[in-house]
C-alpha cells in the first residue's frame, strides 16, 4: 500500500492542473466553441416543412423572399455564447463546434420561443382602439412600450391581439456554419 505524502499530492495536483491548461489551450488552438466565446456564424432557420423564416446568407434570403435591404449579410451573426443573446437551443447548439464546421440542429419549442400561451391573447374593445376598423387578422401592431402584437381575431365589438412570439409553438431547424471564434 502506497501512502501519498504532501509532496506527491502537490505533484499530482500540478499534473492535473497542467493537463487541464493544456486541454484548454488545445481547444482554443483548434478554435472549438466554448461558453463565453464570441462566435460568428452563418445560419439558415427553417420550419419543419422546409420554409425558411430567417437567414444570414444573402443568396438564401433572396431565393426565399426574406431579403432585407440594409442588412449586412457579409458579416454573419456574432454573439457571446452563453450570454443569453440567442434562443437557448441555438446558443447551446454551437458549443463544441469548430471553425468551418456545419451542423443542423432541431429545436423543440421549449428550446426556441416556447409553447404558444393562450394567456398572451388580449381582448380589447374596438371603441378603445384608434382606427380599429382598419385592423385585419395578421396585422402587426406595436404598443406604446414597444411590444409587438399580432391581430389574432376581429370580432363585432372586440379585437383579440396575440403577444406570443411569431415562432412560439414551432419546432425550428437551423443549419449553422461557424465562421470564427474569439475568446
Amino acid at each position: 500500500m502506497t501512502i501519498c505524502t504532501g509532496f506527491s499530492k502537490k505533484i499530482i495536483l500540478l499534473s492535473i492542473l497542467s493537463l487541464s491548461i493544456f486541454g484548454m489551450m488545445w481547444c482554443t488552438s483548434k478554435k472549438i466553441v466554448v461558453k463565453w466565446n464570441t462566435v460568428t456564424v452563418d445560419y439558415v432557420g427553417k420550419l419543419q416543412d422546409g420554409t425558411v423564416f430567417d437567414t444570414s446568407i444573402e443568396s438564401v434570403a433572396k431565393d426565399n423572399g426574406k431579403y432585407m435591404s440594409g442588412r449586412d449579410y457579409s458579416q454573419g451573426l456574432s454573439f457571446e455564447v452563453g450570454a443569453g443573446q440567442m434562443i437557448a437551443g441555438f446558443d447551446k447548439g454551437v458549443e463544441g463546434m469548430k471553425v468551418g464546421e456545419t451542423k443542423t440542429i432541431t429545436l423543440a419549442p421549449k428550446d426556441a420561443y416556447g409553447e404558444r400561451d393562450t394567456g398572451k391573447l388580449l381582448t380589447v374593445p374596438k371603441d378603445q382602439i384608434t382606427w380599429a376598423d382598419q385592423y385585419e387578422v395578421g396585422t402587426q401592431v406595436m404598443s406604446q412600450n414597444g411590444q409587438i402584437f399580432k391581430v389574432y381575431k376581429v370580432e363585432d365589438k372586440d379585437i383579440i391581439f396575440d403577444a406570443n412570439p411569431e415562432l412560439a409553438g414551432k419546432t425550428l431547424i437551423f443549419d449553422i456554419t461557424v465562421k470564427s471564434v474569439k475568446k
